[in-house]
């Protein structure tokens, strides 16, 4: 049995093991190991669990957030919840909590029970936590703990995070970054959402449902 082990990259391996006795004699034995990506701890930057790939505050109830499983495993969804904290307030408004699976490379729609935007999903849910507006921070929690946020709770930015000029919280769709990978684990940080964020027209809804990140 081999411990302390450590392999960066998923493939065929050949490992050589050569013991040594008191008397200088050595015996070497090879073998061949296969390591699946599944098997791998994360690294800096690597698909660890989901996050927040989609938000769009469009007009009137035009509302939904999208959720993205970047992970090689079916995730089971009974462990995450979605809340939403309203106007710079640390105390939670709306709470939903999912239900059911997420295949690796799948996400799922949480809208507005009055959005009339055309989307295609596998998995849709229908919540409160979509009465969101540009000012209102909502969060991705597994087991209690934050996994990703949108917006900075405890803070009321007045209209919106970011600038309508470019990249906004308000009156826009805007999409994860395909480089990113992880989610932002923390809630009462600075909001910076060009960091991670593209914008897009409000009502823009031909992504929804999908995602993709680089490998």
């Amino acid at each position: 049995e081999l411990s302390n082990v450590g392999f960066s990259h998923a493939g065929t391996y050949t490992v050589v093991v050569t013991l040594t006795n008191s008397a200088s004699q050595s015996v070497s034995q090879s073998g061949v190991i296969s390591v699946k990506p599944e098997l791998l701890p994360p690294g800096p930057g690597a698909a660890s669990d989901l996050f927040f790939s989609e938000y769009i505050e469009g007009s009137s109830n035009n509302k939904a957030l999208e959720i993205y499983n970047p992970t090689t495993q079916t995730v089971n969804l009974s462990e995450y919840f979605v809340k939403l904290y309203s106007n710079g307030t640390t105390t939670v408004g709306n709470i939903l909590t999912l239900t059911g699976t997420l295949s690796p490379g799948s996400a799922l729609v949480i809208a507005n029970s009055a959005l009339t935007l055309t989307y295609s999903s596998p998995l849709i849910f229908t919540s409160s936590v979509t009465n969101f507006n540009g000012d209102d921070a909502v969060t991705l929690e597994k087991s209690g703990i934050v996994i990703d946020r949108i917006g900075q709770v405890g803070v009321d930015p007045g209209a919106e995070w970011g600038t309508a000029a470019t990249v906004s919280t308000a009156n826009q769709t805007i999409r994860r970054k395909n480089t990113i990978k992880i989610g932002d684990n923390n809630p009462t940080g600075v909001f910076n959402v060009a960091d991670q964020w593209d914008s897009f027209p409000a009502n823009t809804s031909s992504g929804l449902g999908s995602h993709t990140v680089v490998p």
